[in-house]
C-alpha cells in the first residue's frame, strides 16, 4: 500500500528537540560533578554551607542568600559545561561530513554519465533547484551503501554505490529518491551532529569524574550520580538512534509515494536479514541506526505511522520533560531565583510545557489517521510513566543533592513519592486534554482551528502544571498546603490560562448529533441541587472556625457537583463530543452553583468572615478545573476505548437521575463529614480564631457596672495632672454636639454614629468617659479623647462594622457649623490596629479658622469588637497630629480590662 505523495518528508523536529534538551541536562549534571571534584571550589562550598546553615537555621531563604556567591559560581560552571557539550555536539556537524568526504576521496569517484543524467532529472522532478541541488558521487566498489552528507553551508552530496549507478533502473531511482527525501527534509547537516554524540561522552565523563573518584573514592553518592548521568547519556544515544531510524522510514515513505515503491521492495527483499541472537537482541534493535529491511517493508504497507502519539514516544517526551524541569530548577537555584515565588515558578513550568508540546503534533496526526482504535491510553500512560522515570533519574544525578522537580522537601520517602505521583498525574492529564482536543480538531478538519485549539491546550497545560511545584514544596506542612489550595490559587492569574479550552471545546464539538441536550439537562439538575445545598449550609455557631467551615463546604459542594456532571456526561454520551460537552456542562454547573450561593449571600447579607467575590465565586471553579485535569487522565482513555459506541437508550434517563442523586450524596457527605483535610485558615484568620478563644469569657452581656469599669480603665494611661474629665453626652450620640449642623446629609450616619443602630435591639449596658488635655503632654495644642463601651446580648460586631464601612464610603468630606466659625473635615479609610477580635478605623483631617488664624488637626476613630462588647475610641487633636502611641495604649488598656473582668 503506497502513501500519497507529499511535498516534503515529515520533519522530526520533536526528536531533535528532545535530544538537545537532554544534552543540556547531561551538561548541567556533568558540570555539577566537575565542580564537586575540584578542591578549590568544593571545600569553600562545603564550609559556606556549614556556616550559613548554622547562622540561619530553619530559614531556607536566608541560607540561599548567604550561599548566593557559591551558588552562582556553581551555576556558571554547570551552565558552561552544558554550553560546551552543545558546542561539541554542533562541532560534529562539521567533523562527521568532513570525515565522510575524506573517506570518499580514498574510495575514488567513478564517471557514470547515464546515472548523472538520471540523477538531474529526478532532482528536477522533486523540485530541487539552485544551490539546493545535490551533487552525485558514484563511489568505488568498496562502498556498499548509499548515503547523503553535507558540510554546513555547502551543497549536499548524494553517494551511490557503483553497482547501482552503472545500471540505472528502478532500484537506482528508488535509492536516489530516498536520498532526495533526506535533502528535502533539510536536516542533512544537523543529522551529522546526531550520528556521533556518544563520541563526546567518554572524554567528558572522564574529565568530570576522575578528579571526583580520586578525591572521594567509591562513594555511594558518587556511584549513584555516575549511574544517573550514564542513564541520561544513554537516553541521548537511544534518541539519536531512533531519529536515524525514523529518518530512513520517512524517506522510504516519501519515495514510495513518489512511485518508487517497487524498487524499494526489491531492494528490501534482496537485503540480507541480520542474524538474530537471543541475548542482547533488544539492545541491538534499540541502538540500531538503520531499521531492519523487514521493518522498512512493513512500514510501506501501513499508511498510518503507528508510533506517532504512541506509548514509546510519550515515554520519551515525559522523560525529557521531567529532566528538563529538574535541570532548570537547579540552574534557577544556582542563579538565586526563588522558585517558590509566583513568577519564578513559571520557569520549570514553561520548560516542561514546551517539551510536552513536542508531542501535540503527533497527537493530531494520530487523530487524523482514523485508527479503528485510537488507544489514547498509550500517550496518557506513556507520559506519566516517562515523568516518573525522569524524576527518578534526576534524584541521583547531583552529588550535592540539589533539588529536583517537583520541589519536595527531602527526608520523607512518602512525601517524595506523593509529589512525583501528583506530577505524573497532572502531566498525563495535560496530554489527555491535548488528545481530546486533537480528536475534535481531526473531526472538524480545519488546519487553522487545529493550530488555535492546540495553542489553547498548551496554555491549559501551563495552568495545570504551575501549582505542582508549589504543592510539592508544601507537602510537609498540611496547614500551608490547605491554605495554598483554598486561598492561594485565587491570588494568581495562571489558572485563567485554562479558560481557552472552553471556547475550543465549544467551537469543535458537534452542535448536532445524538444526546446533544442531555449534558445540559444533567447540568441543570446538578446545579440546582448543588446551589440549593450550598445556600442551606449554615455555620453551627458564630465562631470564625465554623463560619469558615461553612464557607469552604459550599465551595466543595459546587466543585464536586461539576466533577459529578463531567463523569456522568462523559460516560453517557459518545466520544469525543461527550467529553467536550461534559467539560462545558460541568463548568457551567460549578459556575452556576457558585454564583447562586454567592448571590444569595450578597442579597441577604449573610454574615461571613469576609464577603469576597474572588473567594466565594472563584475558588470552586478553580478546584473543578484542577479536578478536571486529574479526571482527564482516567476518563479520556476510558471513554476513547468505546469510540463509535452509542450508549443504550435507558442511559438517557439514568444519567440525569444519577447525577442528581450523586450530587446530593456528595453534598450530604461534605456537610456530614466536614471539609476534607480540615478547615483552611490564612494567617489573619488563624489569629482571629485564636482571639475568639481568648474572648470567649466576654461572650455575654456586661452589667452596667462592668461596662463602666471598662470605660474607666482608660484613666490608667491618662495622667490626672494633665487630663481633665469632661462632660459627655449619651453613648452613641455622635462625635459632635447634637446642635451642630452637618453640611452633607450623607455624612450624618458617620458623624452621629448611626451605624451603631444594628446593635440597638441587643444593647444591654454602656459606659463612657471623655477627657481633655490640660497640659502639652504630647506637644502644643489640644486633644480630646472619648472612650465608649457598648455591651450586647448577641454578636453584633459584623453588622455594625458593615454599616460603619458603608457610612464612610458615603462620606468623603463635610463641614461643621460652630458659630461664629466652622470646621472642614476630609475623611479617609485607615488601617485598623491589630487588637480585639475585629477592628475598624477611619481618620479625618480638620481645618478651622479662629480669629483669622487657620488651625489644622486630625481625628482618629477606632471601633474594637471583643466578644459581645464593642468599644469606640475617638481622639481629636487640634493644632497637632494624632498621638498614635496614646491611641494604642487606650485600646490596649480597654482590651486588658475586658479580659480581666471579675
Amino acid at each position: 500500500m503506497t502513501t500519497a505523495h507529499e511535498g516534503r518528508p515529515q520533519p522530526l523536529l520533536w526528536l531533535y528537540g528532545l535530544i538537545a534538551v537532554t544534552l543540556v541536562s547531561v551538561g548541567v549534571a556533568v558540570g555539577n560533578l566537575f565542580f564537586d571534584g575540584r578542591r578549590s571550589w568544593f571545600i569553600p562550598d562545603v564550609v559556606a554551607r556549614q556556616q550559613c546553615g548554622a547562622l540561619h537555621r530553619g530559614s531556607t531563604d536566608a541560607v540561599n542568600a548567604c550561599l548566593s556567591e557559591q551558588l552562582q559560581l556553581r551555576g556558571w560552571v554547570t551552565a558552561g559545561a552544558a554550553l560546551l557539550l552543545l558546542a561539541g555536539t554542533l562541532a560534529l556537524a562539521i567533523a562527521v561530513p568532513w570525515r565522510d568526504l575524506r573517506r570518499l576521496r580514498r574510495f575514488g569517484r567513478l564517471d557514470a554519465p547515464a546515472a548523472q543524467e538520471r540523477f538531474v532529472e529526478l532532482c528536477q522532478r522533486h523540485g530541487l533547484s539552485g544551490r539546493h541541488v545535490p551533487r552525485l558521487w558514484v563511489a568505488g566498489p568498496a562502498l556498499r551503501h548509499a548515503f547523503t552528507t553535507a558540510l554546513p553551508g555547502r551543497r549536499p552530496t548524494v553517494v551511490v554505490p557503483a553497482g547501482l549507478a552503472l545500471k540505472p533502473g528502478d532500484r537506482f531511482d528508488a535509492v536516489v529518491t530516498h536520498e532526495i527525501a533526506h535533502v528535502l527534509a533539510r536536516d542533512v547537516t544537523w543529522v551529522s551532529a546526531v550520528r556521533g554524540p556518544a563520541w563526546l561522552f567518554v572524554p567528558v565523563f572522564a574529565l568530570a569524574s576522575v578528579p571526583m573518584v580520586g578525591q572521594f573514592g567509591a562513594d555511594p553518592l558518587l556511584i549513584a550520580a555516575l549511574l544517573g548521568i550514564t542513564l541520561l547519556a544513554g537516553a541521548v544515544v537511544v534518541l539519536s538512534a531512533a531519529l536515524l531510524r525514523l529518518r530512513e522510514l520517512e524517506a522510504d515513505r516519501y519515495a514510495a509515494g513518489a512511485g518508487a515503491e517497487p524498487g524499494l521492495v526489491a531492494l528490501f527483499s534482496r537485503a540480507t536479514p541480520p542474524r538474530r541472537t537471543r541475548s542482547w537482541a533488544w539492545a541491538r534493535r534499540v541502538l540500531a541506526r538503520h531499521p531492519a529491511p523487514a521493518d522498512r517493508a512493513l512500514s510501506l504497507r501501513h499508511a498510518p505511522r503507528p508510533w506517532e502519539g504512541g506509548l514509546v514516544q510519550a515515554i520519551a517526551v515525559g522523560f525529557v520533560a521531567s529532566t528538563a524541569m529538574s535541570t532548570v530548577s537547579a540552574l534557577a537555584l544556582y542563579f538565586d531565583i526563588d522558585l517558590y515565588s509566583s513568577g519564578a515558578v513559571a520557569i520549570p513550568t514553561v520548560t516542561g510545557v514546551a517539551v510536552l508540546a513536542l508531542l501535540f503534533p503527533a497527537l493530531v496526526r494520530r487523530a487524523r489517521a482514523r485508527l479503528p482504535r485510537p488507544q489514547w491510553w498509550r500517550p496518557v500512560v506513556g507520559t506519566g510513566g516517562g515523568v516518573v522515570l525522569g524524576t527518578l533519574v534526576m534524584t541521583v544525578v547531583f552529588v550535592s543533592r540539589q533539588p529536583y522537580y517537583p520541589l519536595a522537601r527531602q527526608g520523607s520517602f512518602a512525601r517524595s513519592a506523593l509529589a512525583v505521583t501528583l506530577f505524573a498525574l497532572v502531566a498525563a492529564g495535560v496530554v489527555a486534554l491535548a488528545a481530546s482536543v486533537a480528536e475534535l480538531a481531526a473531526q472538524a478538519d480545519r488546519p487553522v482551528r487545529t493550530r488555535l485549539v492546540m495553542g489553547a491546550a498548551g496554555l491549559a497545560a501551563v495552568a495545570s502544571l504551575w501549582p505542582v511545584g508549589a504543592a510539592a514544596a508544601l507537602l510537609h506542612n498540611s496547614d500551608d498546603l490547605r491554605l495554598f489550595f483554598t486561598y492561594g490559587l485565587t491570588g494568581f492569574a495562571w489558572p485563567a490560562l485554562a479558560l481557552g479550552l472552553l471556547p475550543a471545546y465549544a467551537l469543535l464539538s458537534q452542535r448536532r448529533g445524538p444526546r446533544r441536550l442531555l449534558p445540559w439537562l444533567v447540568a441543570l439538575l446538578a446545579a440546582a441541587v448543588a446551589g440549593t445545598a450550598a445556600i442551606l449550609v449554615r455555620p453551627t455557631t458564630s465562631e470564625l472556625t465554623d463560619q469558615l467551615r461553612a464557607q469552604q463546604q459550599r465551595w466543595w459542594i459546587c466543585a464536586a457537583a461539576g466533577a459529578v456532571v463531567l463523569i456522568v456526561v462523559t460516560l453517557a454520551t459518545p466520544w469525543p463530543n461527550g467529553w467536550a460537552r461534559g467539560v462545558l456542562a460541568a463548568t457551567a454547573t460549578t459556575a452556576v452553583a457558585s454564583g447562586a450561593h454567592y448571590g444569595y449571600g450578597w442579597l441577604t447579607d449573610r454574615p461571613t468572615e469576609q464577603d469576597r467575590f474572588d473567594w466565594d465565586a472563584v475558588v470552586a471553579p478553580i478546584w473543578f478545573g484542577y479536578a478536571m485535569v486529574l479526571l482527564a487522565a482516567v476518563l479520556v482513555p476510558v471513554a476513547s476505548r468505546h469510540h463509535g459506541f452509542t450508549p443504550p437508550a435507558w442511559s438517557r434517563w439514568l444519567a440525569p437521575a444519577g447525577a442528581t442523586v450523586l450530587t446530593a450524596v456528595v453534598a450530604l457527605a461534605v456537610v456530614g463529614v466536614g471539609v476534607p483535610g480540615g478547615v483552611a485558615m490564612n494567617r489573619q484568620q488563624r489569629k482571629l480564631a485564636v482571639d475568639a478563644e481568648r474572648y470567649v469569657k466576654v461572650r455575654h452581656a456586661l452589667t452596667p457596672q462592668q461596662a463602666d469599669r471598662v470605660a474607666q480603665s482608660s484613666v490608667l494611661v491618662l495622667s490626672p495632672q494633665k487630663w481633665d474629665i469632661t462632660g459627655f453626652g449619651p453613648p452613641g450620640g455622635g462625635i459632635v454636639a447634637p446642635a451642630t449642623t452637618v453640611s452633607d446629609p450623607a455624612c450624618e450616619p458617620l458623624v452621629r454614629e448611626s451605624f451603631l443602630a444594628p446593635g440597638k435591639p441587643h444593647l444591654k449596658s454602656t459606659g463612657i468617659r471623655a477627657y481633655t488635655s490640660t497640659d502639652a503632654e504630647d506637644g502644643p495644642g489640644l486633644t480630646d479623647v472619648t472612650v465608649t463601651v457598648f455591651s450586647y446580648d448577641a454578636p453584633v460586631g459584623e453588622p455594625v462594622l458593615t454599616a460603619a464601612r458603608d457610612a464612610l464610603r458615603a462620606c468623603k468630606s463635610f463641614n461643621l457649623s460652630l458659630e461664629p466659625s466652622s470646621i472642614d473635615y476630609q475623611t479617609r479609610d485607615a488601617r485598623p490596629p491589630s487588637i480585639g477580635e475585629r477592628s475598624w478605623r477611619y481618620d479625618s483631617a480638620m481645618t478651622l479658622v479662629v480669629d483669622g488664624q487657620t488651625i489644622t488637626g486630625g481625628n482618629a476613630y477606632v471601633v474594637m469588637v471583643a466578644g459581645y462588647t464593642l468599644v469606640t475610641v475617638h481622639m481629636a487633636a487640634y493644632g497637632k497630629p494624632v498621638n498614635e502611641e496614646l491611641l494604642l495604649l487606650l485600646l490596649a488598656t480597654t482590651d486588658h480590662a475586658l479580659l480581666h473582668l471579675n
